[in-house]
């Protein structure tokens, strides 16, 4: 899929409206720096704008990331956000909007006590190279080669499908990156496997993000939005989405 033209998302589009919404850090929204542990200092926090009722936040003032214009920033040391409770996925679509400082292991999203658990970009320093674990590392996991770097210095909005192949017991992994320019929003299929180690029965479990365990390859990153799905999005309502979120980033 390639699309290369002003899109505007349908009138009236609201991702809180879609069904089957499990959590949506929304850029610019629900942040806030108030001192949590009362030791009189900043204390990061970002609420979902869904009704799940997740936040992400952390008061270790050593691995706070920082705020800036409505993006959450992870220094690519230790900063990271966890979330008040896990997400756990099977069948799903994930939207994040990164613009990444480096290409260089950067672990989005991760499990405090489980290293086979994460999603990685820049995997082994390439800008077009990904890994994602779900599991056991010898049988549940992929090492992505994109079509498509990803880049610094601007915003890469990353799709992420994961669903039963149709008409077969096996799974499929797909990946799109979508970029604007001016008003012209551009989407192409980056990665697609449909016979993937990436297995859509098996559970994922995310709780954190930034790092893939405590402080382990931890990202150098602007986060601007996360949002999840436990289902496989159609076409038109994953460009709905994307147009959402891009036309919401400056």
């Amino acid at each position: 899929m390639g699309v290369g033209s002003p899109r505007v998302r349908s009138s009236g589009f609201n991702i809180g409206d879609l069904d089957d919404l499990a959590t949506w850090f929304k850029f610019g929204t629900s942040i806030t720096t108030a001192d949590r542990d009362g030791d009189g200092d900043n204390d990061i926090s970002w609420s979902s704008s869904h009704t799940d009722g997740r936040t992400a936040s952390q008061t270790t003032d050593a691995e706070q990331p920082t705020t800036t214009s409505g993006y959450i920033h992870f220094d690519g040391t230790n900063d990271n956000l966890d979330l008040s409770s896990s997400i756990s996925l099977t069948t799903f679509t994930m939207f994040l909007a990164i613009d990444f400082d480096n290409l260089s292991n950067e672990t989005v999203l991760g499990k405090t006590d489980d290293s086979q658990m994460f999603m990685r970009f820049g995997f082994q320093n390439l800008a077009n190279k990904f890994r994602f674990r779900r599991g056991d590392g010898s049988v549940n996991n992929v090492d992505g080669v994109m079509s498509e770097d990803l880049t610094t210095g601007a915003v890469n909005l990353i799709t992420i499908r994961s669903f039963v192949t149709p008409g077969t017991s096996n799974s499929t992994l797909k990946v799109e990156r979508s970029t604007k320019s001016g008003d012209t929003i551009t989407t192409n299929e980056v990665f697609s496997n449909t016979n993937t180690t990436f297995d859509h029965e098996d559970t994922l479990v995310l709780d954190t993000i930034g790092v893939q365990t405590t402080f382990s390859s931890p990202a150098d990153m602007k986060l601007y939005e996360w949002v999840v799905f436990n289902a496989d999005l159609s076409d038109s309502t994953r460009q709905n989405v994307q147009n959402d979120i891009l036309t919401r980033i400056p």
